[in-house]
């Protein structure tokens, strides 16, 4: 699954903030209306936003006050969440269950709307939301950046009668609204993707003579109102296909021998081509701000000899043209156990099978080595769950989950330095953060 964290963006600011409001303002907004009493001028609160974290095997998911460093609120879901991610505003939190069927999902009560004339700040108690998404194994969660976000429901080849695979839109307003915005059904079960940009969607067909049960292309979608028609199927040819991230005109998804590349032309076309890498890649790491630039992530060895290495390549999309990126210090036998992109997509951060941290920094046109930092997850767990990133998209930090410390790890994004550790009392399996961008 796709680390989403890096991946809920706005569009800047318009104006100049005003002074820091450090209320809690709750007139408008969300579910609970609106009016128009307060200063037309922006309206800023000075928060770095909430975290969810979920605990292992269990139900629960705790959301965590930056601004008071305390637990505020406890939900309890229907199960025990498979996968936490952000809804594409930035204020939901998105609890996957997946064997279960259904999502679930919790008011961070941190937002910010757009008044026309100026943008509106808020934050309030978090709450559950009275409404869950259900669909045949919801597995892929896909972020166009700062609008909508798709879940690709993969459906259950072994269920009586079998469950097809299907795509279900949503927007932060449908999400309070106790809806989603637009979906789609497949005629089979798939193990695949869905990247809505626009009104565009992207998502999978698999080939009769496919060498394995995943996709081998891509079909363009065209949607209208709340539903989707079958554009046409995209002639790149991508066997393995698994992992994929909108960014910009570009979406890009991993293939055995690489990567496609599909060019948004217009609101309605595309173009496709595949960019060659040495080895499969199975996850696509991207930015909203590096609008053609994507990092391929893949797994060189099965046995001891050679050791299982994890690989790295930059893809330049707008080129087509694929380099490797090596890792500081990165040798043979270095696994990652968890990535992610800063908020401002120059830092490219790994958290190796060692705990330490290592961080690539975009400097113009390339991947330059960055800061390496030992220790920041002193012991590493020798099975899941393994420790986990989310980024703060209103200041310079990562937060990375420590599973046998049972801490929550706070690092600068910009030098990969610890800046506190916090007990959290619980085995952490997921983390998310939700809040307003800076």
């Amino acid at each position: 699954m796709k680390n989403m964290q890096a991946s809920l963006f706005k569009l800047p600011r318009r104006s100049l903030m005003a002074l820091a409001v450090a209320a809690l303002v709750t007139a408008c907004g969300g579910e609970g209306g609106s009016n128009d009493d307060h200063a037309h001028s922006d309206t800023v609160v000075d928060t770095a936003g909430r975290l969810a974290l979920a605990e292992n095997s269990a139900a629960g998911v705790r959301v965590y006050d930056l601004d008071s460093k305390a637990v505020v609120a406890t939900y309890s879901m229907d199960n025990a969440p498979s996968a936490l991610y952000t809804s594409p505003g930035g204020r939901y939190v998105v609890a996957m269950q997946r064997l279960q069927d259904k999502v679930q999902f919790i008011d961070s009560g941190i937002w910010q709307e757009d008044h026309g004339d100026h943008l509106h700040d808020y934050k309030q108690a978090p709450a559950a939301v009275a409404w869950a998404l259900t669909g045949s194994r919801p597995t892929h969660y896909d972020v166009q950046a700062g609008k909508q976000a798709a879940f690709f429901m993969d459906g259950d080849s072994t269920a009586t009668p079998v469950k097809n695979a299907g795509v279900r839109l949503v927007t932060d307003a449908s999400i309070a609204a106790k809806r989603i915005d637009a979906s789609m059904d497949l005629a089979y079960p798939i193990h695949g993707l869905g990247e809505p940009v626009g009104n565009k969607l992207l998502t999978v067909f698999r080939a009769a003579d496919a060498t394995s049960t995943l996709p081998t292309h891509l079909d363009l979608y065209q949607r209208t109102g709340s539903s989707y028609t079958f554009d046409r199927r995209l002639g790149t040819r991508c066997e393995g296909m698994h992992g994929s991230f909108s960014s910009g005109n570009y979406t890009a998804a991993g293939c055995n021998d690489g990567v496609i590349v599909v060019t948004h032309t217009g609101a309605t076309t595309v173009t496709d081509r595949m960019v060659t890498t040495p080895l499969r890649v199975g996850t696509i790491a991207g930015h909203p701000k590096l609008t053609s630039q994507f990092i391929g992530i893949a797994t060189e060895g099965t046995t001891a000899a050679p050791p299982v290495t994890t690989r790295f390549y930059a893809i330049d999309a707008a080129n087509g043209t694929s380099a490797t990126l090596v890792l500081p210090g990165w040798q043979d036998g270095r696994v990652r156990r968890a990535h992610a992109f800063d908020r401002s997509g120059r830092q490219f951060a790994v958290l190796d099978d060692q705990g330490a941290l290592r961080m690539a920094t975009r400097n113009g046109a390339a991947w330059v080595a960055g800061p390496v930092v030992a220790g920041v997850v002193p012991a590493m767990p020798t099975a899941a769950p393994w420790p986990a990133i989310a980024v703060n998209l209103a200041k310079d930090e990562l937060y990375v989950t420590d599973p046998v410390a049972k801490q929550l790890v706070t690092v600068n994004s910009q030098t990969g330095a610890v800046v506190s550790r916090a007990a959290l009392g619980f085995t952490p399996s997921a983390i998310t953060w939700t809040g307003i961008t800076r």
